[in-house]
């Protein structure tokens, strides 16, 4: 019996949604541009939180600073911990932006699809271990 990924990890398949079928299943075409995004949603959804982290970022690197100009010692890690607090914050901006328009979820899809296009087929007594299971689950077979 040749043991698949999927029976070892107990893996699922997500390339498919349950209870649509073809026709009703959205399609993710590359060659379709991502929808315009609204400049107002992208202000108030990620640059004015860019401006505030990156405000409050550099208030607590001053603080830091001074208290580790007082002497006290674990300052001055603190002191080296926001800016790169700040230096994340604009990573994680800088990539909202770039992806844009569901470039995050567009390239997700993919790897699910290449995934399941790569999947070694079903075992047919895997299959038939997972149905007997789920028959004793449900309460339509007895256990032995």
């Amino acid at each position: 019996m040749v043991a698949t990924r999927t029976a070892l990890t107990g893996a699922r398949d997500y390339g498919s949604v349950r209870g649509m079928s073809d026709r009703e299943r959205p399609s993710f075409d590359e060659s379709t541009p991502p929808p315009p995004r609204s400049r107002v949603r992208d202000f108030w959804q990620l640059d004015l939180p860019l401006v505030v982290a990156l405000i409050l970022c550099t208030v607590f690197t001053v603080v830091e600073v001074q208290r580790a100009g007082e002497g006290v010692w674990r300052a001055w890690v603190y002191m080296v911990e926001w800016p790169l607090i700040g230096a994340f914050c604009i990573w994680i901006w800088y990539r909202f932006k770039r992806e844009s328009g569901g470039g995050f979820v567009r390239q997700w899809k993919q790897r699910v699809a290449r995934y399941s296009a790569e999947r070694e087929p079903e075992d047919p007594q895997l299959q038939a271990w997972r149905d007997y299971q789920r028959e004793v689950r449900t309460g339509e077979k007895e256990l032995p």
